[in-house]
């Protein structure tokens, strides 16, 4: 996900800590099956200090691995998958990306949010500084080869709900996520179909063979 997403690692943590948020954090999004909140993404660059890129919009997971992110400001952008397939709409040029989405690290890394998933066997898990209230879990891939180094979630340490995701990549660009009225509502499964308007150029990252329509 070209947006997406989550200050440094506390290594003298109890021991006993790590294992105990990431399966409360599991265990919260284990029984939902659903979710939807408002966002706001600030993306703090290296090359750029002390100028993030701001962007809003709304987010929605259904379990299956359905998953839509709505960006309406500063430009309306859309991803949205039916757990089998990526979609990367871009109304103002036209464009449309489709993607498998078992090539897309970043959806892998948050299938949590839809009850999937295992914290604990997926990545290199330890805790973080806290932020306020808030506690950290700081996720590393367990393999080298990824378009992210670390997630950061940020949790509420009595429910586990994640309240913020930051994601690090590897040029050190920081995404910041912040989730706000949350809901778990029952959401409608056909809200994550999509189908190409007419007019559209289609890029098929799917299958590079193909060329676009």
């Amino acid at each position: 996900m070209s947006v997406t997403i989550l200050t440094l690692l506390l290594a003298l943590s109890p021991a006993g800590e790590t294992p105990e948020l990431a399966a409360g954090i599991q265990a919260f999004y284990k029984e939902k099956q659903d979710f939807a909140a408002e966002f706001t993404q600030e993306i703090e660059r290296p090359n750029l200090p002390g100028r993030p890129l701001k962007k809003r919009g709304r987010v929605f997971f259904k379990k299956g691995g359905l998953m839509r992110w709505d960006y309406l400001e500063p430009d309306k952008v859309y991803y949205i998958s039916d757990g089998e397939v990526l979609w990367n709409y871009i109304p103002e040029s036209a464009l449309v990306y489709k993607l498998l989405v078992k090539d897309s690290e970043l959806f892998y890394a948050l299938r949590f949010l839809y009850g999937e998933g295992d914290l604990a066997e997926d990545f290199h898990v330890s805790v973080g500084t806290s932020s306020g209230d808030l506690a950290r879990l700081v996720l590393k891939p367990r393999s080298g080869e990824q378009t992210f180094k670390e997630v950061h979630l940020l949790v509420d340490p009595e429910t586990f709900e994640v309240k913020e995701t930051v994601v690090i990549d590897p040029a050190d660009n920081e995404s910041r996520i912040r989730f706000t009225k949350l809901s778990y509502a029952p959401l409608n499964k056909k809200d994550f179909h999509f189908s190409p308007p007419k007019g559209v150029r289609v890029e098929d990252l799917s299958n590079p063979g193909i060329p676009p329509k």
